[in-house]
């Protein structure tokens, strides 16, 4: 027997009276995606790249990285591309990367770049056969655990990556005096922090250099000159300390030099500046010194204290923390209002990205890259504080910094979140 809907059998019995159709849930068609965007794209490979870099990193010494910009990578990442575009539009559903036959997919291409950079970058000869010792790891496979092989002379079945599903992955023998000139890179950590800030909370300084490491090709801070710029800046912005909220906790017969508002009000200063006989009125002076300054947006009562400096680069006035707020979502992804939350510019992570807003958005890694000199260290003084005394501070900081080389050999790429396009 047919089963006729009731819509049929209204129409059947002539569609005299009237057909009331209940609305349910809305059921969204299957959409069949055939291309795939570009970004979504890259970033699901980009978890194939992280995996072997993370799982070499592992086998290298401390606070060293393998170096992704020394070996080619353009050919392994098109193929990538078309294979796992090739899946997601076999799939039949919206791009899902979490399919386990994607997941399959990249973990085969993680463990190839694995053994791509121990024959590209660090030239290593041979490598232990590790699997994943469970049942579900093929008996050929099995046979070859725990053995040594060379790259040259790959086992019945081929290296690691090579097969479908292998559960294995090649252990690097490394031995540390032998890695090549060029193959590994240094990682930005708090250790290397610590040389720059040496009186800052270490916990501090581990969540800022996690950051800037994130953003270091985001924010253009990916050369050695760059970074002992913009460093340079820092440091004479928040101090050995890394004080992320000003302090504004200046003698009075200093807050004439610093600030023009005392030094109309002399009497202001004596009354709000410390002196033996008084701490200085901290929200006093910030609230007379940045009161509507220069165009800084500062209009409400209490403005000047809400919206003093904050992050590395000390971010000031309302219309500065606006602006921040307007660019975050664009060059971080993250929608945040900083303008009603002033206060989350004085944390590591907002601290960090405020900084680096202000040194993209102004260019200042161009001017960094004419060089470790004093007229590119004044350039960008007289972008982040044209009217300072502390230009030949900046400079030496500068000087210092590219003397000591701190940032000499530091990674190019981001070591947490490395992408194909960095290397290129």
């Amino acid at each position: 027997m047919r089963h006729e809907s009731k819509f049929a059998a209204w129409i059947r019995s002539g569609g005299n009276s009237v057909f009331v159709l209940p609305l349910g849930p809305a059921r969204a068609p299957e959409i069949k995606f055939s291309v795939v965007p570009d970004r979504l794209l890259d970033s699901i490979i980009d978890d194939a790249l992280a995996a072997g870099v993370n799982r070499l990193n592992g086998f290298l010494p401390e606070g060293v990285s393998i170096d992704i910009t020394s070996v080619g990578l353009a050919a392994i990442r098109d193929q990538m591309r078309t294979t796992v575009a090739g899946r997601l539009g076999e799939t039949g559903v919206p791009v899902n990367p979490n399919d386990p036959v994607t997941l399959a997919t990249l973990a085969r291409y993680a463990e190839t770049l694995n053994g791509h950079f121990q024959r590209d970058a660090l030239q290593l000869e041979t490598y232990i056969w590790r699997s994943q010792d469970d049942a579900r790891v093929r008996a050929a496979h099995a046979e070859h655990d725990d053995r040594t092989f060379a790259w040259s002379n790959p086992p019945a079945g081929g290296h690691p990556g090579e097969a479908w599903n292998c559960r294995c992955t090649a252990e690097p023998i490394i031995d540390p005096q032998n890695i090549p000139d060029g193959a590994v890179c240094d990682i930005l950590t708090a250790d290397r922090l610590s040389g720059v800030f040496p009186d800052a909370d270490r916990d501090r300084l581990t969540q800022v250099a996690q950051e800037i490491d994130l953003q270091i090709v985001t924010a253009q801070l990916n050369s050695p000159e760059r970074l002992a710029h913009f460093f340079g800046q820092v440091l004479q912005e928040v101090g050995q300390r890394m004080r992320l909220v000003e302090s504004l906790d200046y003698r009075a017969d200093r807050l004439g030099a610093i600030f023009s508002y005392f030094r109309r009000n002399p009497d202001e200063a004596l009354l709000y500046g410390r002196t033996a006989d008084q701490p200085a009125d901290q929200e006093a002076i910030a609230n007379r010194a940045y009161a509507d300054r220069n165009g800084n947006g500062n209009v409400e009562s209490g403005d000047g204290w809400r919206f003093r400096g904050r992050g590395l680069k000390q971010v000031t006035g309302r219309a500065n923390y606006r602006a921040f707020a307007e660019e975050h979502r664009r060059m971080f992804g993250e929608r945040i209002d900083f303008e009603a939350d002033p206060d989350l510019l004085g944390t590591p992570r907002y601290a960090v990205r405020s900084a680096l807003w202000f040194w993209h958005a102004n260019d200042l890694f161009s001017l960094a890259d004419a060089g470790i000199n004093r007229v590119a260290a004044d350039s960008i003084t007289a972008v982040i504080n044209p009217g300072t005394d502390s230009y030949g501070q900046r400079w030496e900081n500068v000087r210092r910094l590219n003397e000591t080389e701190v940032f000499a050999n530091v990674c190019r790429f981001s070591v947490s979140r490395p992408r194909f396009e960095d290397a290129e």
